[in-house]
């Protein structure tokens, strides 16, 4: 008997280690950049999808290492690879730019259709889109506005020197994305929290972004309220955390993200 494929459990699962190209020659519009780069929920958003492609099974949850800034008007490349095949799976997708890795994401699938999501602390009632106040966030720092539509809630307002460091809106996404690499913009639609806290703007990339889907993604073009905070920061990163829900209060993913702040 070969002890190395067995374990008390039983047989072990050998991991799969196959790359296929994902997508070649993709290439952002600068209208995407979030300052000086690709916005990073929108480098998530396509490794998701190129995970989901890969596997032919829906993402559960990703993780996501953002590590170095995405260009525009410079092809990317994305491959993926499984790190393990079947009911749940898991993939490694990659993008790269002039050579460099840029980012990599582990995605967590399931081989079956997401069943409906039991909340054991659902929230209160919610506010419709209709009841948000038109937000647009300056176009000079953060030209991806072009490509979203905000409805702020509660008094809550980036660089407005706020209390707390909170951030609430109905989003949607313009510009026709499939849904998967729709809702990794919407992870990452608002500003950092602190800048609720803040009157002058400044760079806070996203260098991580973790998140659990909680079913199919909405559709494109679709109303989703995104409620984020910042869990803590220390003089290094800051911490966010995020979720997002339907028109009709369904849950759609939680989310958190690290964010890099400005040296001292």
């Amino acid at each position: 008997m070969d002890l190395s494929s067995t374990t008390a459990l039983g047989p072990r699962r050998r991991a799969v280690a196959v790359t296929t190209v994902q997508q070649a020659g993709l290439v952002f519009d600068p209208s995407w950049r979030s300052f000086s780069s690709i916005q990073g929920g929108l480098v998530v958003g396509h490794l998701l999808e190129a995970a989901a492609s890969h596997a032919g099974a829906s993402p559960r949850a990703v993780t996501a290492h953002l590590l170095g800034g995405v260009v525009p008007d410079e092809p990317v490349r994305l491959t993926t690879s499984s790190d393990r095949d079947g009911r749940t799976g898991s993939v490694r997708a990659e993008l790269l730019q002039d050579g460099g890795l840029r980012a990599v994401a582990q995605v967590l699938t399931l081989a079956r259709p997401a069943t409906p999501v039991v909340e054991p602390y659902p929230p209160g009632d919610g506010y419709r889109p209709e009841d948000g106040v038109p937000f647009e966030l300056p176009r000079d720092y953060v030209p991806i506005a072009e490509h979203t539509e905000i409805r702020a809630l509660g008094p809550s307002r980036p660089l407005a020197g706020g209390s707390e460091p909170r951030l609430h809106a109905w989003v949607r996404v313009r510009g026709g994305l499939a849904p998967l690499v729709q809702l990794g913009v919407l992870l990452d639609a608002l500003p950092p929290s602190l800048f609720a806290v803040r009157t002058v703007p400044a760079a806070m990339p996203t260098v991580e972004l973790t998140a659990h889907l909680a079913g199919p993604p909405p559709a494109t073009g679709a109303w989703v309220r995104v409620d984020q905070r910042t869990a803590w920061a220390d003089a290094d990163v800051a911490v966010d955390d995020v979720e997002l829900r339907a028109v009709d209060g369904s849950l759609v993913a939680w989310g958190r993200q690290t964010r890099r702040l400005p040296a001292l």
